[in-house]
């Protein structure tokens, strides 16, 4: 996804909840984002604006994500060899 089609997007959680993101707030919005393909964000926008009754954070966008990027490493084929598993057990 790239700065123009992200700021389309979080241009609709501006209008639908009247606040106006700061500088600061976009970037870190879309640092968070900018790895998830754009139909999936939309989507995950429309949804949680349908759902969600007061200004939503991160998580709550995130977790109306169909795809989970974390995904990728239960799904590795060499996931035991990663150097950090203290923070999640994976099972096969």
């Amino acid at each position: 996804m790239n700065k123009v089609e992200f700021k389309n997007e979080i241009k609709k959680i501006e209008i639908a909840y009247n606040k106006e993101f700061s500088t600061a707030e976009l970037k870190l919005w879309f640092k968070e984002f900018m790895t998830i393909d754009i139909k999936e964000f939309e989507e995950a926008i429309d949804k949680t604006i349908k759902e969600v009754k007061f200004t939503p954070k991160i998580a709550d966008v995130r977790a109306r994500i169909s795809i989970n990027p974390n995904d990728y490493y239960t799904n590795d084929l060499y996931a035991y060899l990663y150097k950090n598993l203290e923070w999640c057990k994976i099972v096969k």
